[in-house]
């Protein structure tokens, strides 16, 4: 057989465009105890333009024939490249790639892969379960595995009748599997609804000894009829009595989504599957989520709020996606950074409306500190980079995407009006439903919605590192404002670094900047801070912390902010986490002869509000209050308070001597 060269793009990474799949009909058969499977897909694609060969993508498959529009071909497998060459002239038009293979289901926790738990009497079972983001679906079956070759997945799983199958369209058959052989196999094919157009990085393929929950039925809200949405969680088996919490969030999401997207959910069912092996949190396929079991089971008699707040925010988060990622899928892997901040930003939006009495957004807070701490390094990246490979975007992955990203879209939308934005991603989405964008396109659906130039305004935000510090300042009654990138070591001289800035002295306490407020009216602002919300406290808290920390504010002023904050009697949980962390570094940068004075200033500061809090847990008190006593109550001990470290030693003893 003749040596076929891989087909050259430019890009190693990207295939040719000149042949492009709109569908594929997918037969897959795992063997489960020898952790291996067969394959079988037919790909009907469109020819653009005169080809002598077809380029598509396969990793770690065994390739026992090829035909091309009925016809045997010769092919090879490039194992460096993850390509797989077929010998096949054809002129413009259609056709259809026929493929049967071989596979291992692997150890690796990615393409089709085995997942494990032991049974209640101690035996070994295993799972064929799937992750294929970026790009692993090519290591379950050949394809194009690049997010803008989208096509319809017609997909059959050949299993035994005892285990559960899943995809990501709804089971519409099964009838016992004929091998050709003319001799019983025992076996079942299962073959689901064909999906809308979708990425290869969506597909999910399970198979295993599995249990399901009777379907929620989840109304379609956005077109006011329409079949309603079957939520079920996969499980194994004895874990169902966990499922409630993860069902009635997955609900309200549902619903609320598709008022705010003002779309349909965009597929038949929706299930959300527990495994025990899964390397990333959750991900996104489309109507069959995969997520961590610790992600999506709780009992909430024995979880904490904050345990279930993460919960909500993983379900909500992939939930988003089904519209913003699935329905609208970015280009190519520069993109993803889109999707992820976009969920961010949506799961706090919604957990917000799910649970009001968890201030999400106040909580948030926190999250944007964190990304602004990472940011404010010389060695920070831009939001967005090119991506040659698609291994590159794993750098995306990280703060900046999830929290800047996701903070930088609720400043967007607290500048332009959140019924504003709202209708921008409703125009986007509309627009491009079922196709592949690239980030700009996001920007224009806004820009057209609202007249604001959000394109100019959000690439400098974007495409270039960090964030700018806004000095604000009054001379003669006129308020003056002026921006420098804000860093922990700041380079010698101006960099030229300036950002569109939707300025408001952050009120709200929203945006992605710091500020920086003159004698005058930094008085003015701290005289003022029992007028503001909780957020917009944290907000200034938050700044003086960050001044302080690249040196431009004394450690004085930041006790300042801290001590205004405690004699306004704050309480609320997310102000009080990032003044601990600000008590700290005080603490810290204080020499050895002055941090016992230090220390006795922050249990008097503490006092009277772990006196409001009170000594004992009231049954009353919800998750943020008992919190809010523990940190207190750590800070004190910690500082040598010898009344707060006898508490917490009683508290102790208590939960010791309890019964359970």
């Amino acid at each position: 057989m003749p040596t076929l060269a891989p087909a050259h793009t430019g890009n190693p990474y990207r295939l040719p465009r000149n042949v492009v799949p709109h569908r594929y009909t997918l037969a897959l058969q795992p063997d489960l105890a020898a952790a291996t499977f067969v394959g079988h897909v037919i790909i009907d694609a469109n020819v653009n333009e005169p080809v002598q060969q077809i380029v598509l993508n396969a990793a770690e498959l065994e390739i026992s024939e090829v035909k091309v529009a009925g016809e045997p071909a010769e092919f090879e497998l490039h194992e460096a490249t993850e390509r797989l060459t077929i010998a096949a002239a054809h002129d413009t038009g259609t056709t259809t790639i026929e493929i049967t293979f071989t596979g291992v289901l692997n150890d690796k926790l990615r393409g089709w892969y085995r997942s494990t738990y032991l049974d209640t009497d101690g035996n070994e079972q295993v799972i064929a379960t799937s992750q294929m983001q970026a790009t692993d679906c090519r290591r379950a079956f050949p394809c194009f595995d690049e997010p803008d070759f989208k096509a319809v997945f017609d997909i059959t799983l050949i299993v035994e009748p005892h285990l559960l199958a899943v995809s990501n369209g709804p089971e519409i058959e099964r009838a016992a599997f004929d091998d050709g052989s003319g001799t019983a196999t025992g076996k079942v094919a299962v073959r689901f609804a064909e999906t809308m157009p979708m990425s290869t990085y969506l597909v999910a393929v399970v198979v295993g000894p599995l249990e399901a929950t009777e379907p929620v039925m989840v109304p379609r809200v956005a077109d006011g009829d329409g079949d309603p949405i079957a939520l079920r969680i996969i499980h194994v088996p004895g874990k169902g009595h966990l499922t409630a919490f993860g069902l009635d969030v997955g609900a309200f999401a549902l619903g609320w989504y598709q008022q705010y997207y003002g779309i349909p959910y965009p597929t038949d069912k929706c299930d959300m599957l527990a495994l025990p092996d899964f390397a990333a949190g959750a991900m996104e396929n489309l109507g069959c989520i995969t997520y961590r079991e610790s992600l999506l089971l709780a009992d909430p008699a024995a979880a904490t709020q904050f345990e279930l707040q993460n919960l909500a925010d993983v379900i909500t988060h992939e939930l988003a996606h089904m519209w913003f990622g699935d329905l609208v899928t970015m280009k190519w892997w520069n993109g993803i950074w889109l999707n992820e901040a976009f969920a961010t930003f949506m799961e706090v939006a919604c957990c917000a409306a799910y649970r009001p009495d968890w201030l999400r957004w106040t909580s948030f807070s926190l999250e944007r500190s964190m990304a602004f701490e990472v940011d404010s390094l010389a060695s920070t990246r831009t939001v967005e980079f090119p991506v040659e490979a698609p291994a590159d975007c794993d750098g995306m992955f990280d703060v900046l995407t999830y929290q800047k990203g996701g903070s930088l879209l609720r400043m967007l939308e607290q500048y332009l009006g959140e019924d504003a934005f709202r209708d921008g991603i409703r125009r986007y989405l509309q627009t491009h439903q079922f196709g592949n964008t690239e980030t700009g396109d996001l920007w224009d659906a806004l820009e057209a919605e609202t007249g604001e130039p959000v394109r100019t305004m959000m690439d400098s935000w974007i495409f270039q590192g960090g964030f700018p510090l806004v000095s604000a300042s009054t001379v003669d009654g006129v308020l003056r404002l002026r921006q420098e990138q804000f860093r922990f070591a700041a380079p010698s001289g101006d960099d030229g670094a300036r950002w569109q800035v939707p300025v408001v002295v952050n009120a709200g306490g929203h945006a992605f900047y710091r500020v920086s407020y003159d004698a005058e009216l930094e008085q003015a602002v701290l005289a003022g801070l029992d007028r503001l919300q909780p957020l917009e406290r944290y907000a200034v808290l938050d700044d003086a912390h960050g001044l302080t920390l690249c040196g431009e504010r004394r450690a004085g002023d930041l006790a300042h902010v801290i001590q205004r904050v405690a004699d306004l009697g704050e309480t609320d949980l997310a102000v009080w986490q990032l003044a601990a962390s600000s008590l700290e570094l005080l603490h810290g940068v204080a020499s050895a002869d002055e941090r016992p004075s230090v220390s006795a200033w922050i249990c008097r500061l503490l006092a009277p509000l772990d006196e409001r809090l009170g000594a004992g847990v009231d049954p009353e008190d919800d998750d943020r209050t008992r919190a809010l006593r523990g940190l207190v109550l750590g800070l004190r001990g910690a500082h040598g308070d010898p009344a707060a470290t006898a508490r917490a030693a009683t508290v102790f003893d208590h939960q010791l001597r309890s019964p359970g």
